[in-house]
């Protein structure tokens, strides 16, 4: 999978409409009397030069009108009259690149005549690029001084990108210099990427020091794949001596998955030779999960050829999750061909969860077919999971379709997920089982999920129901929740379960926490409080 740092040219490009040939519709281009006229009048620009940095410069950009502005004025309009026509496109880009760029500004100012946005952004761009390779900061100020929106956006990028390619350095230092935000972040992308492709090292360097941040991370993982294109052995050395930090720990992994790609017994001699420790597991976790998303029997392969057995059933995980995303049944035909126990559990369970993100009945059935109980058992939690993200009342479906242990670890894990999302939902859903230590277990599991998000909204519920079993599991379990927050209510709450010995442990569990908090105010209740003789003997005395 390569990865590359996009130019906010092609997005800016994108953005604007600025789609070339098939995708433009056949229209009469006119550029207007004005705008034609307007190119006899010179550009004023305000030269952004600065003395540090190596640009050639052009001198005067005053041009009158001439023949070559007019021919360059009529291949536009030839162009734009007929934009299925690729060569009509190319032959007014090769037109543009041989201009001499001091001529490029008056036939700017006629391209503003051209009616139609999308082919005006076309051929600016064109213009603006050629005006960049001779004189930058003429081209920038150009371009700053024009008014905001996504056409500004889309020149700026082509001159970013135009400067990059001929001195990456000194638009580098320019981009440095922008306002913190955005732009100064698309610009840093934009020249590091072109930097990237003559002097990657380089490149890679002022990545590094760039300030902490997401950009930084993202700008030194994508320059180094890059690099690791070009030169893989050069890439790791690099990234070798890096020390660890937010991005840098994942550098090596990620140079090692590009490298693999073409030479992969190399990448295994490689790995072999690191030190045990995670940075050689994420290492191999890195590459497995690489090549297995282009061909998993390749990654298979590689794996077979690691010659340590710890790392060979090290990449068995990345393997099966990167598989599973594709082929979830080969995948799970490989896990109970080549694994037993817990770890077979673990990848049955990461399949499921993997194949209900796209399938969930099929997975569900696949589960349900196998004949093993523990395996079925740690994979129907996970697809009924997975489901429950999306369609919790689905799942709640597929939920009565199980028994036993099953059904009670997969009901626990929906009346969590439903809980956070729709807890009145999920109450109605709970409140309709029957009665039993399920509906029990999952009452609590409700309420003990409800009260993190809407403790208030979870006492509510508590009120409007019945005494029995299922109340007093969940009201144990409110009290449980709340104890370290409100002791006082936790221990009110408690007094009111029916069943003795439930409520007597309930009641001391949030008077023990009661007086971890403010014991003063514990003390005080507990003794004027109606609770047994022997509770208040056995906090009171040792609280003083």
């Amino acid at each position: 999978m390569n990865h590359r740092i996009v130019a906010i040219a092609v997005t800016a490009a994108f953005a604007s409409g600025l789609v070339v040939g098939h995708y433009a519709s056949p229209r009469e281009l006119k550029v207007s009397r004005q705008g034609f006229e307007r190119s006899s009048q010179p550009i004023a620009v305000a030269s952004t030069a600065s003395p540090n940095l190596d640009i050639p410069q052009t001198g005067s950009v005053e041009v009158s009108t001439s023949s070559t502005a007019e021919s360059m004025i009529a291949a536009i309009q030839n162009a734009a009259a007929h934009p299925a026509n690729r060569h009509l496109y190319a032959e007014l880009s090769n037109s543009v690149n041989a201009l001499d760029p001091g001529k490029i500004p008056p036939l700017i100012n006629a391209v503003q005549g051209v009616p139609n946005q999308r082919e005006r952004n076309i051929f600016m761009s064109m213009l603006i690029s050629r005006w960049a390779e001779a004189d930058p900061p003429a081209a920038l100020a150009y371009v700053q001084a024009k008014n905001g929106g996504a056409e500004k956006n889309g020149l700026l990028s082509s001159v970013v990108t135009t400067w990059a390619k001929q001195n990456a350095e000194a638009a580098y230092n320019w981009a440095s210099g922008l306002p913190v935000g955005q732009g100064r972040d698309d610009a840093m992308q934009t020249v590091l990427s072109q930097w990237a492709a003559t002097d990657p090292e380089r490149a890679a360097s002022a990545a590094l020091a760039l300030p902490q941040g997401t950009i930084r991370d993202q700008a030194i993982a994508e320059l180094s794949q890059q690099w690791a294109e070009k030169d893989p052995r050069a890439a790791v050395v690099w990234a070798e001596k890096l020390e660890a930090g937010n991005a840098e720990h994942q550098i090596l992994p990620a140079v090692l998955s590009t490298w693999a790609q073409n030479e992969p017994d190399a990448v295994a001699a490689y790995v072999t030779s690191l030190a045990s420790g995670e940075a050689k597991d994420r290492a191999v976790a890195a590459i497995t999960r690489e090549l297995a998303s282009s061909d998993p029997r390749t990654a298979l392969s590689w794996i077979e050829k690691l010659p340590d057995e710890t790392m060979r059933q090290g990449a068995i995980e990345p393997l099966v999750s990167q598989w599973s995303q594709s082929d979830p049944q080969e995948a799970a035909k490989f896990a109970l061909d080549h694994s037993t126990g817990e770890v077979l559990q673990n990848l049955l369970a990461t399949i499921s969860y993997e194949w209900a993100q796209t399938d969930p009945s099929g997975a569900f059935a696949w589960a349900q077919s196998l004949s093993d109980a523990t395996s079925r058992e740690a994979i129907v939690p996970g697809v009924v999971s997975a489901l429950a993200e999306e369609n919790p009342r689905s799942a709640a479906e597929m939920i009565s379709q199980l028994s036993g242990d099953t059904q009670l670890i997969a009901a626990g894990s929906l009346i969590s997920q439903w809980a956070s999302n729709d807890p009145q939902a999920a109450s109605a859903w709970a409140a309709s089982l029957a009665q039993g230590e399920a509906r029990d277990q999952l009452f609590a599991n409700l309420v003990s999920s409800w009260a993190k998000t809407d403790s208030s909204g979870a006492e509510a519920w508590l009120n409007s129901l019945t005494s029995d079993s299922s109340r007093d599991a969940a009201v144990s379990a409110f009290a449980t929740r709340i104890a370290s927050v409100d002791p006082q209510l936790a221990v009110q709450w408690a007094a009111t379960i029916s069943e003795p010995r439930a409520r007597d442990s309930e009641i001391e569990a949030a008077i023990e926490s009661w007086f971890e908090v403010d014991p003063a105010k514990a003390s005080a209740w507990l003794a004027s409080s109606g609770l047994p003789d022997e509770v208040k003997v056995h906090f009171l005395p040792s609280r003083g």
